[in-house]
């Protein structure tokens, strides 16, 4: 008899233990349905956008927001979050950096059996406790997991959730640890009011995901939101505490956050002014502003620009110093190459037609080879009345690129030479050599994504051959072979394309 109860009580334990362990697994399963990935919503003109400014800032030497940039300018960004309900609503909850600036964002919930996916959701609110709101379909039938009323406490028990990256892509991961401190202070980080120190493993991409604790009932509750991992120490997990979700809740109202439009002044910038203005900061400005802790990638291009006009009201400096539309020096413009086609006509004597193929240095050298055909007028009597020849030669020079409105102006100053052969028709008369100093100004104009050159010059050449030109030479040497020199001078126009 005692037997039969020994092993009744026996099964009836292994049940209670398996329906305990069921009853746990259903919970962390049903975490999948209130835990999701958070994807931004950027178009291609934003992208463009932060790409030109990631370029700018990283000269700048704010290497770390243009990483981050670079960072949301992907299509693969992404980060995790939670559902939770307000005011008979259902929100996702995630990190404020997790959203950055997209105006909507795609929530998806990765279920064992199916992925329930729900594009264009609107971002409603962002708070400078690093926290943001999003909203979902009324459709939506995902479950919200409250925020705990526990005070949390040091070697409290704790999960983590999230889908953290794994070859790049979304990874579900559930993880658990202690509170290894329940209050942390960080000094670059003290906007959150209450930051919680965690054992459970969080990776990036986990940013915006619960940090959870079981209640009496073991239902999982909301306790922080991950925030920070410290990469330099194991295991050390950072999450937004609670007190600062509810201040989020109690001062929430479903209007779009201004935080995603701050940067529509930007808009109407592109990366290369907004160096412009920074470069042009007081040293001692520019030195803050590096070393300022920043939120979001745009936050020091917009401090920059706040900076930069408050200088200006107080007259601190003009606002044509600050003012790219004014004329002014470029002095950060890279190599490019180009192409021109050059006429010059000596006073109506002779004439030359050149094609130029160089690169500018910097935006002040100018180096290049080039292909000439001269064409010069000949003595009348008894022989053909003109001479013409290909030649072959390098040129070098200096120019400053000065920016108007609209396009670049380039007063520049170049020495070439050539030399090849001076033909009759078709017959080979003798050799030819020059050498040109040419001062000129080229416009330079956008020209789809290359730029249009148009310019005019005046332009000095010395010119030595055997044959006897119309022209008078300016000197003759004599010897085994006669050498006529000629020196001619005139005006040119040259147009081509740079890139």
């Amino acid at each position: 008899m005692m037997n039969k109860v020994r092993k009744t009580m026996r099964r009836l334990f292994c049940l209670a233990v398996l329906a305990i362990g069921m009853v746990q697994l259903s919970h962390a399963q049903g975490l999948r349905y209130s835990v999701c990935v958070v994807e931004p919503e950027y178009s291609e003109a934003e992208r463009e956008l932060m790409a030109d400014y990631a370029l700018y800032m990283a000269r700048a030497g704010m290497t770390h927001v243009a990483r981050t940039l670079t960072v949301y300018k992907n299509e693969d960004c992404f980060g995790s979050g939670v559902v939770v309900e307000h005011g008979n609503k259902k929100y996702v909850l995630t990190n404020m950096h997790v959203v950055g600036y997209a105006r909507q964002a795609t929530v998806v919930f990765q279920l064992h059996e199916q992925t329930i996916r729900y594009s264009h959701c609107a971002v409603v609110k962002m708070s400078a406790t690093d926290l943001a709101a999003i909203e979902l379909p009324e459709e939506s039938e995902m479950i919200a997991l409250p925020i705990s009323n526990s005070e949390i406490e040091e070697d409290m028990s704790i999960v983590a959730a999230g889908f953290p990256g794994l070859g790049n892509k979304p990874s579900w991961q559930l993880t658990r640890g202690i509170v290894s401190n329940a209050r942390v202070s960080l000094d670059n980080h003290e906007q959150a009011t209450r930051i919680i120190q965690h054992t459970a493993s969080i990776d990036p991409g986990s940013s915006g995901g619960p940090l959870l604790l079981k209640n009496g009932e073991g239902k999982y509750e909301i306790l922080g939101i991950n925030t920070w991992k410290a990469f330099y120490r194991e295991g050390v997990g950072l999450a937004i505490g609670k007190e600062d979700v509810q201040a989020f809740w109690a001062t929430f109202s479903n209007q779009e956050s201004g935080i995603s439009a701050e940067y529509e002044a930007l808009r109407s910038l592109s990366g290369v002014d907004w160096l412009y203005a920074f470069r042009h900061l007081p040293e001692e400005k520019q030195r803050s502003i590096r070393e300022m802790e920043w939120q979001l990638p745009f936050e020091p291009a917009l401090r920059v620009l706040s900076v930069r006009d408050s200088l200006v009201a107080e007259k601190v400096r003009s606002a044509n110093h600050y003012d790219r539309t004014a004329p002014h020096v470029i002095t950060d413009m890279g190599n490019t190459s180009n192409a021109q086609l050059v006429y010059n006509n000596f006073w109506g004597v002779n004439q030359q037609v050149s094609f130029l193929l160089g690169h500018d240095w910097a935006g002040f050298v100018k180096t290049g080879v080039q292909v000439e055909a001269v064409i010069a007028q000949a003595p009348t009597t008894g022989m053909s009345s003109t001479y013409w020849g290909p030649l072959f030669g390098v040129y070098i020079g200096v120019q400053v690129p000065i920016e108007m409105k609209g396009f670049v102006l380039m007063p520049y100053a170049t020495q070439s030479a050539a030399g090849g052969a001076i033909l009759s028709g078709r017959s080979m008369e003798s050799f030819v050599a020059t050498t040109d100093t040419r001062l000129g100004v080229n416009w330079q104009f956008p020209f789809g994504k290359d730029d249009l050159i148009v310019g005019v010059h005046y332009d000095l050449d010395w010119l030595w051959t055997p044959v006897e030109l119309a022209k008078k030479p300016t000197k003759t040497i004599s010897g085994s072979k006669t050498i006529n020199q000629f020196f001619q001078n005139g005006l040119g126009i040259s147009i081509g394309i740079a890139w």
